[in-house]
């Protein structure tokens, strides 16, 4: 019994180390529980969380998508989605409105959305396609034709690819369908406008280039026949007359040089010489030809030449006299009674701290308005723009002064007030030294020079290729003089015939001939030297041809050398000198230079009747083996164009109607027979338009005035006076 407590001790013992264990292990797993509770809430508020930027997330999505589609359809754009596998398209219902249909979005068939295509674009379209499947390209934009209810309609697609699969391939396009028909009608219309413009300016430049040939060609009869008067027996009176008509005849050609001086320059192919030349002399020269008009008004009048100024100045002479005489002729014509011009020329350094020259011509004229000054420099502006202007003039002038000074690396400014006169200030480089040449003189000028040059050509035969007879006439006075024999062609195929006959030195030879042409004719003689070895023929063309281009496609048809109709007989003595001299192997001397415009103040009135002889006689001084020699050469023509017009229109040849109508109008011209003149310009003109309705009624009163101009031909050539 004595070991019953200690056993119940043990026991007590025990049980209570197994309390305390338990004890222990309950508060473990309270921690524990208090660990998971803690871990519990916080996943509680981790889910909470993101459920609310879940919410967040997509409540931007939405409002991104709402950003988008209102983006979308602003833009009017159909969206597209092509799940290659399915060849299904989704579309927007944006696409079913751009057709003309129920404006829904839906699926469409791949091969439906391929026949609406163009057929002229399709073949487009599937290689853009090909690329993005192939992986060419990973965008594509493309612009084709769709059709719809009403017609063809442009669209612009972007598309891209979406989706690859795991090696890499393509399985889903997605990309807009934009309606372009707008922007494609305004392409189209601006198309048409540039092509407008372009056929316009077309036809200005063949305006330009007939108007030119049709100008010059009795132009050049009329200065050619002044000159030959000048060099005649002359009282005063005569003399001023021929002056007067010299005047006019240059004030006519300065006319003509600033329409195409204008047109060449608005198409960029106007070019400036950089020669040098005596500075002093050009601006005294220029100076001189406006000091006795302004003393005669009068004016008032100075010119001023600085010291410091050089005497040789590098540029363009030509056109700086150009310049010069449309600012003094402005100048005089805008100054009254009783003001002043001044000239003064000085040097001024540039903003590089190169030397310029400084030219300025102040008036005290009726001035410029500051609105009129924003323009003046304008084509075809005027101060006075009115009908009731006081000053006339074409409005070319200061236009084509402003351009050609910035062409020659300067600049022309304007300080004026209305009631104090103008001042324009001309800056120009003066550039560094190099040869140069003469410019043009007028004609007592240039007859001065052509009796001084004497018999230089003597012992030379030249060949004239001219179908005009006046002009023949006039070339080969001029050429005799200058000691030529010389030799005529009135076409390309006689030229090229009375070349083959050997023993000419030089071929003057016109452009525009019947049958074949001037250009046509030394390209033939250029065949034939080298096929015989023979020597180079210098060729130079004379010719009423004077728009951009003419030149170069004289030169490169094979002629050694060009002058313009009027001819002027120094160019005309420069172009030969320089086409002999390297036709005997010697190097060229020639720099050409450009005329020198001069102003008139008087026109020759029209003729009346069919011939004015007595008109013509005066031309002549008197001459009457030149007026029989006109006499026979206009009868014979008269009746061969007559001929050859009324074989053209029963052919309906217009070509040969329009040469020969243009033929007979320029010697008709030259004679003085200015109705019968204008009738063949008439032809002329109806044979352009080939309106041979117009054409057949106008031959009547033709050969009516040319029977009246035989009459008045046969007259003269028998020694008696023409009936009335």
């Amino acid at each position: 019994m004595s070991d019953i407590p200690q056993r119940l001790a043990l026991d007590l013992q025990r049980t209570r180390q197994e309390l305390q264990r338990e004890r222990e292990r309950t508060q473990k797993l309270m921690a524990e529980l208090d660990r998971q509770n803690a871990e519990l809430d916080r996943l509680r508020s981790s889910v909470h969380r993101e459920s609310n930027s879940r919410l967040l997330a997509e409540e931007a999505l939405d409002e991104t998508r709402d950003h988008l589609q209102l983006a979308v359809d602003a833009a009017r754009l159909a969206l597209w989605d092509w799940q290659l596998a399915t060849q299904q398209v989704f579309l927007t219902a944006r696409w079913g409105e751009m057709l003309g249909d129920i404006a829904m979005e839906g699926y469409w068939s791949s091969a439906d959305l391929q026949e609406r295509i163009h057929p002229e674009d399709r073949d487009r379209i599937d290689a853009l396609n090909h690329d993005l499947l192939s992986g060419v390209q990973q965008h594509a934009v493309s612009q084709y034709r769709v059709r719809t209810a009403d017609g063809w309609l442009w669209v612009e697609s972007h598309g891209m690819v979406a989706e690859h699969d795991a090696q890499g391939r393509p399985l889903r396009l997605m990309g807009t369908l934009a309606d372009i028909s707008e922007r494609k009608l305004a392409e189209n219309e601006s198309e048409q406008a540039r092509a407008s413009a372009e056929q316009a300016s077309r036809a200005k430049s063949e305006f330009l280039a007939n108007i030119s040939h049709e100008v010059r060609t009795p132009l050049n009869a009329l200065m050619g026949l002044t000159r030959l008067l000048m060099d005649s027996p002359l009282n005063p009176e005569q003399k001023n007359w021929l002056e007067l008509m010299d005047s006019s005849a240059h004030a006519l050609l300065s006319l003509l040089n600033d329409v195409l001086d204008l047109s060449r320059i608005e198409a960029g192919k106007l070019s400036v010489e950089q020669v040098r030349f005596d500075l002093h002399q050009a601006l005294r020269e220029v100076g001189a030809l406006y000091a006795e008009q302004a003393r005669a008004k009068p004016l008032g009048w100075s010119m001023e030449l600085s010291p410091a100024l050089p005497a040789q100045m590098q540029g363009d002479p030509g056109r700086l006299r150009q310049v010069l005489t449309n600012l003094l002729s402005n100048a005089l014509k805008f100054t009254p009674r009783g003001g002043r011009i001044q000239i003064t020329a000085d040097l001024a350094n540039s903003v590089g701290g190169a030397r310029q020259l400084r030219l300025q011509v102040q008036d005290s004229g009726v001035g410029i308005s500051p609105k009129q000054q924003a323009t003046i420099f304008d084509a075809f502006t005027q101060a006075d723009a009115s009908t009731a202007r006081r000053y006339g003039g074409s409005g070319l002038g200061l236009a084509i002064c402003s351009r050609l000074v910035k062409l020659m690396g300067g600049r022309l400014e304007l300080q004026s007030a209305l009631g104090q006169g103008s001042t324009f200030t001309v800056s120009l480089p003066l550039g560094e030294a190099s040869p140069s040449d003469h410019a043009p003189m007028t004609a007592p000028a240039e007859l001065d020079e052509l009796a001084q040059a004497g018999q230089r050509f003597a012992g030379k035969c030249a060949l004239v290729a001219e179908d005009h007879p006046v002009n023949e006439l006039l070339m080969t006075q001029m050429l005799q003089r200058l000691g030529f024999t010389v030799r005529h062609a009135r076409d390309g195929q006689q030229a090229v015939a009375q070349w083959s006959e050997g023993d000419v030195d030089i071929v003057l030879m016109d452009v525009q001939m019947p049958g074949t042409s001037g250009l046509e004719a030394t390209r033939l003689i250029r065949d034939q030297e080298i096929r015989r070895s023979l020597p180079h023929t210098p060729i130079v063309a004379v010719t009423a041809n004077a728009m951009n281009g003419d030149r170069e496609a004289c030169l490169a048809a094979g002629m050694d050398g060009y002058t313009p109709k009027p001819v002027s007989p120094l160019a005309l003595i420069r172009e030969m000198d320089d086409a002999l001299l390297r036709a005997s192997g010697m190097p060229s001397r020639l720099l050409a230079s450009e005329p020198v415009p001069t102003t008139a103040k008087h026109h020759t009135p029209a003729a009346a009747g069919a011939l004015d002889v007595d008109k013509l006689r005066r031309r002549l001084d008197g001459d009457e083996e030149t007026l029989r020699q006109l006499a026979l050469a206009m009868r014979t023509d008269l009746a061969e164009r007559l001929q050859q017009l009324g074989m053209a229109l029963q052919r309906r040849d217009a070509d040969h109607a329009v040469a020969h109508a243009h033929g007979l109008k320029g010697s008709l011209g030259s004679m003085t027979a200015e109705r019968g003149a204008r009738l063949a310009k008439g032809l002329e003109l109806a044979a352009r338009a080939k309106d041979w309705s117009l054409f057949e009624r106008a031959m009547p009163l033709m050969q009516a005035e040319a029977r009246s101009l035989d009459a008045a031909l046969g007259a003269l050539l028998n020694g008696r006076p023409p009936a009335a």
